[in-house]
């Protein structure tokens, strides 16, 4: 029989590796949504059966140490590699080991497991070229079926060793082929290098499985219960899963709205987190966007223009509003390109493939899609339509799958083809969104800040068709400027203007004499203060260019209370009031408009003039204080 445990590469020439991994490194920021995305993305690559969807399950589960294949030779293991970087006195590596002899010292093992269903599992045997053996053992490649399937670079499977505090995952797949249904079962560890127990120098890299070969458990009845998968589809599970917030399930659901809504929505995936916890598919897929648990572990993750995106284009997807379109692209083939214009959208782009979502911009062929003057608010989703244009695609994501770049091409000629062809994409992205989305200025625009340099068209219309000879054919001659207009004289409320001459009182034959004693008195009442009011930002506007009697008003009093606003038409040679008939605000009062304002406000009325002016005006306006203000 064959042994079964935890074995270390041997390391005869003495080489030196530490813990650093960049596949590792890549997801160690947010590891639960790189797990979420990751997995994901490999499982729907593997879908058997094109009628059901893809389902994925993410469960925290406990295993006892009594049920943990080999758990002496992975204490025994992590033991040796704490007391090695003591020595050396590496901080990181010291944190590192210390976390994982205390994970692997308890009674219970906490591990998160990956399961899909739905899937064709991952074939092997454990040799070169064959997807366990990519899975298992393989660094930086990838074998899969299909030419435009999900990964490429082959690092995704890394993610799983992010979240575990030891950086071991165990790997096992049921799956079946010409000689019948198989099962596979491994693991592996990443360590530092170090010398083992036999004292042999050891790599960092061990697996777990038949000792004397590095291969993976072949026997289901070799395999642990909670290991072994007895259904089709392939197992994942993260060893000593380290600590994490306790919403770490809405994290992964986050992370799988964001990527793959479009796979949710078209019934080719489905999640379940924690037992059941979360159901994600596409009956709830609406709802959790809008989930308050789920947004506030967007805002921990720093996701949200990600976030918000995808919802956006959620809509696009779903509503029936959306037009669809083609774009054909020489050398590229045909790209789906879906627009749905709707105010609030503002100017959102997505490019999905294989229903994942990749980027929102193909910013390395000149176009970084942000900037769309005139244009209505839209949404739009691009997608490869068949194989042939999705492998195109794929060969120029970047390794996290979030961009698309030529510069990922070895090959000069396939690179330059390639470069032009999505410059060419971009190009024709921007084109149809200005047909369809581009907004024409309309006939008349109230555009009251302009109205003092420009007339109405009506006005403009009359002078062109009138008798009168055109002013530029003049010579410009000097002009007199006029004094300063003076405003309306204060009014006395108690009875006739102080600077209006009348009558001269004659003197009183008998007045009294003078008091020699003067004292207090009654006090003389106050009058009631009209003063005048210098108004700001004053416009004005025809509200009909039909009926030149309607004006609309603008303009900002520097100060609270009720005004008196006065019109005149300064078009005159002198200027005249223009006496207000009605108003939509306020009140009129002997052809004046009165109206409460506070300090700094804009207000906006809309006048009706007893007759037509459509020249040039000015307001003049007065405030009244309270009488009871007055009065204090």
């Amino acid at each position: 029989m064959k042994k079964i445990g935890l074995k270390f590469l041997p390391n005869p020439s003495g080489d030196g590796e530490g813990l650093g991994d960049a596949g590792i490194e890549t997801f160690r920021d947010k590891p639960f949504a790189a797990v979420a995305r990751e997995t994901a993305q490999n499982s729907r690559d593997a879908r058997d059966k094109s009628e059901e969807p893809v389902r994925l399950t993410f469960d925290k589960i406990t295993v006892n140490v009594d049920e943990f294949p080999s758990i002496d030779e992975f204490r025994e293991a992590a033991q040796i590699c704490l007391d090695k970087s003591k020595t050396r006195n590496n901080e990181k590596e010291i944190g590192f080991f210390t976390q994982a002899v205390k994970a692997l010292g308890g009674n219970e093992i906490s591990v998160l497991r990956i399961s899909d269903f739905n899937t064709k599992g991952v074939r092997g045997p454990c040799k070169e070229g064959k997807p366990f053996h990519t899975l298992a053992k393989a660094d930086g490649s990838s074998d899969k079926d299909d030419v435009d399937s999900g990964g490429s670079f082959g690092i995704g499977k890394n993610a799983v060793f992010a979240i575990s505090d030891i950086q071991t995952a165990f790997f096992s797949t049921h799956y079946s082929d010409e000689t019948g249904e198989c099962t596979l079962c491994m693991g592996k560890t990443l360590f530092i290098s170090h010398k083992g127990t036999d004292g042999e120098e050891k790599r960092r890299k061990g697996y777990w499985g038949k000792t004397d070969s590095y291969m993976p458990l072949d026997n289901p009845a070799d395999i642990p219960n909670w290991l072994r998968r007895d259904k089709q589809g392939t197992s994942i599970f993260s060893i000593c899963m380290r600590s994490a917030r306790k919403d770490w399930r809405y994290e992964m659901a986050a992370a799988i709205l964001m990527n793959f809504f479009c796979a949710i929505e078209r019934r080719e995936m489905e999640f379940e987190i924690d037992d059941g916890f979360l159901k994600i598919n596409q009956n709830t897929l609406g709802s959790l966007f809008q989930d308050v648990k789920v947004n506030q572990a967007v805002d921990l993750l720093n996701d949200r223009p990600t976030f918000d995106a995808a919802k956006t284009l959620y809509t696009c997807l779903t509503d029936e509003q959306t037009t669809i379109h083609k774009l054909s692209i020489p050398e590229l083939g045909t790209i789906t390109m879906r627009i749905l214009l709707r105010d609030g959208l503002g100017y959102t782009l997505g490019i999905v493939r294989n229903g994942m979502y990749i980027t929102n911009n193909l910013a390395n062929f000149g176009e970084q899609f942000q900037r769309f003057p005139l244009h209505r608010d839209f949404a739009v989703l691009i997608e490869p339509k068949g194989k042939t244009e999705s492998e195109w695609f794929k060969r120029l994501e970047t390794p996290r799958h979030d961009d698309l770049s030529a510069e990922r091409i070895t090959d000069p000629d396939l690179r330059k083809k390639g470069e032009a062809a999505f410059i060419e994409l971009a190009t024709a992205i921007r084109d149809k969104i200005r047909l369809l989305a581009k907004t024409e200025p309309s006939s008349t625009m109230e555009l009251d800040e302009l109205n003092d340099f420009f007339a109405s068209e009506k006005t403009r219309t009359e002078d062109d068709n009138g008798s009168e000879i055109d002013p530029r054919s003049f010579n410009p001659t000097p002009v007199k400027p006029m004094p300063p207009r003076k405003r309306p004289p204060v009014s006395n409320p108690g009875g006739e203007d102080d600077d209006v001459p009348g009558p001269v009182p004659e003197p009183d034959p008998n007045p009294d004499p003078p008091n020699p004693f003067p004292g207090p008195g009654p006090t003389p009442r106050p009058q009631k203060v009209v003063e005048p009011v210098l108004l700001d930002n004053e416009r004005n506007l025809l509200s009909d260019m039909d009926d030149n009697t309607k004006r609309r008003l603008f303009f900002t009093s520097p100060i609270a209370g009720e005004l008196v606003v006065e019109v005149e038409a300064t078009g005159l040679s002198a200027p005249e009031k223009i006496v207000i008939k009605q108003s939509d605000d306020g009140r009129v009062e002997n052809g004046s408009l009165i109206i409460s304002s506070n300090a700094g406000m804009r207000t906006s009325v809309n006048v009706v003039f007893e007759s037509g002016y459509a020249g040039p005006i000015e307001l003049v306006a007065t405030c009244r204080a309270a009488e009871d203000e007055a009065t204090e």
